[in-house]
């Protein structure tokens, strides 16, 4: 039995993963970024959307996961079988070709980035692929690091984690997103086993509020590093009052300037026993209540 049968469970309708491409300039090569995870290899074919496809690949540098395009147009490339991850990683050969994403599939993916796709300007909405699978191709994903970084979408699905129960890490997830304004409510609610958000929404500097319930249900979160570092346009600070465990809070709000819009009250986390690391959570912040009274090196 193939791992992608082992993985995908049988009689299960098989929907593949899709992506737009762009191309210019005639004999464009494109490298669909595969990578390993956990022990488990990519098993899967791939329709380049120009008429040709891949034979069977079995590893994740297989030559089959590359191939040229003769003509300039756009393409839709379908991949089928499994693939436990898809990372872009700001690949510079790759990351402007790619324009759109179609639909997740469901191909047992475990990570998975668009890093630096610059042309890359929504994320489709469950109910535009429903017919398709929705989101419940993201129901095994464990590592959204990176996940948006660097795109231009401009809104968040609020319901885009409500099938990924196993997700860790959110790492830089939309970090550098210079378009993005307003997070949803909800968004985080059923990632229950999240334990980092170091970076999430790193120099978003477009966005202007959050929920104050962001990570409520994020109980088991050890490291808010930078979550919203330079995000100078924001105007809300979170409590976190139900993230008892974390352990580093640094830089959580670092602004690069003391022009930011950052008001309210700063949550006295100093004051925790044990005491987080909190180094430069609050450098700029002059506009919260409080911030002569926070303490030297959180600030």
């Amino acid at each position: 039995m193939s791992i992608a049968r082992k993985l995908i469970p049988s009689g299960e309708e098989q929907f593949p993963f899709k992506i737009q491409i762009t191309t210019t300039l005639a004999n464009t090569v494109f490298t669909v970024p595969l990578v390993d995870y956990g022990g488990l290899a990519p098993q899967l074919t791939i329709n380049w959307g120009d008429s040709s496809s891949s034979p069977l690949i079995t590893s994740s540098t297989s030559i089959n996961r590359t191939h040229t395009y003769v003509s300039p147009g756009t393409y839709i490339i379908s991949i089928t079988g499994f693939m436990p991850g898809f990372k872009v990683n700001n690949n510079t050969s790759i990351r402007s070709l790619i324009t759109a994403i179609i639909q997740w599939g469901n191909v047992g993916l475990r990570t998975m980035d668009f890093y630096g796709c610059v042309n890359i300007t929504s994320i489709p909405t469950s109910a535009s692929i429903s017919s398709f699978g929705g989101y419940t191709g993201l129901s095994e994903m464990v590592l959204f690091s990176s996940f948006m970084r660097g795109t231009r979408i401009t809104t968040i699905p609020d319901d885009l984690f409500d099938y990924s129960p196993n997700a860790t890490t959110f790492a830089n997830a939309f970090d550098a997103i210079t378009t993005l304004t307003s997070v949803p409510n909800g968004l985080f609610d059923n990632v229950p086993l999240a334990s980092t958000f170091a970076s999430c929404f790193l120099a978003c500097t477009a966005l202007t509020s959050v929920p104050t319930d962001l990570f409520d249900q994020n109980i088991n979160v050890i490291n808010f590093s930078s979550t919203f570092r330079n995000c100078r346009s924001l105007v809300n600070v979170l409590q976190f009052t139900y993230n008892t465990n974390v352990s580093i809070f640094n830089n959580i709000y670092n602004m690069s300037t003391t022009a930011n819009a950052l008001t309210g009250t700063a949550p006295e986390l100093w004051n925790r026993i044990p005491a987080p690391s909190g180094t430069d959570a609050f450098n700029n912040c002059i506009n919260l209540s409080n911030f002569a009274s926070i303490p030297l090196n959180w600030k």
